[in-house]
């Protein structure tokens, strides 16, 4: 009889933790499924933008770019290369080639959903139509100009939906939160969006990786990796 309370109490605690993970994952289905709507919405709205308007919408964020401190003091960039509805990165792509910088571009490994970061000097001999038509480094210079992740300064992120404090939603494939998390995890990391693509707040998981800039035509704005720290931006 001695020994019922202690088993009561054990019950208790193992209901308790039941509960408690029931819970979890209720509320990591319930984001989930925010996300994927807000995914949907936000690509449906970027389609839209006609391709003069991305243009000019795109160079004024590379101009914003190449202007910052970070750009100019910084010499290995891993850049995404762009596709579709994107931001466009071609004139960003030429722009560090042209100062002298190294450049490297994401080559998708997707039996593990990740990314290696091949060196490229010449964008129109040295991407093709890769993984889902999205251009990537032909296969002759994987071996020869393969990059070490711990040794890129800055990489610039595409994404679907940037919240201000950083955080940021993408196809759904977690292959830059790997790269980002477990490749480069020194490099500074800037994402680039469409004014019509920042929002104030998106629900975020625990396997997110937050932006330290991102810069719309409109404004540039510096994020805090902690948010303790805070965050401000810059018209």
């Amino acid at each position: 009889m001695r020994y019922f309370p202690l088993i009561r109490e054990y019950v208790k605690a193992l209901i308790a933790g039941i509960v408690m993970e029931i819970q979890k994952t209720h509320s990591f289905n319930t984001k989930s499924l925010q996300r994927q709507a807000l995914r949907e919405s936000f690509l449906a709205q970027r389609a839209k933008v006609s391709q003069t308007d991305r243009s000019e919408m795109s160079k004024k964020i590379i101009e914003q770019l190449v202007t910052l401190p970070i750009f100019q003091e910084k010499n290995r960039f891993f850049i995404y290369c762009s596709y579709r509805s994107e931001v466009e990165t071609t004139l960003l792509l030429n722009n560090c080639l042209l100062k002298g910088k190294t450049v490297a571009v994401p080559l998708s490994v997707p039996e593990q959903s990740r990314l290696l970061a091949v060196a490229i000097t010449d964008p129109a001999q040295d991407l093709f139509s890769g993984f889902r038509g999205i251009p990537e480094p032909i296969p002759s210079l994987v071996e020869r100009r393969l990059l070490s992740p711990e040794s890129i300064d800055v990489v610039i992120v595409p994404g679907v939906v940037f919240a201000r404090p950083g955080y940021r939603l993408g196809y759904g494939g977690g292959y830059y939160d790997r790269f980002l998390a477990q490749s480069a995890p020194q490099s500074y990391r800037i994402g680039l969006a469409f004014s019509l693509q920042l929002v104030d707040d998106i629900p975020v998981l625990p396997h997110d990786i937050p932006m330290d800039m991102v810069i719309s035509e409109k404004e540039v704005i510096r994020c805090s990796r902690s948010s303790e720290e805070g965050h401000h931006h810059e018209k």
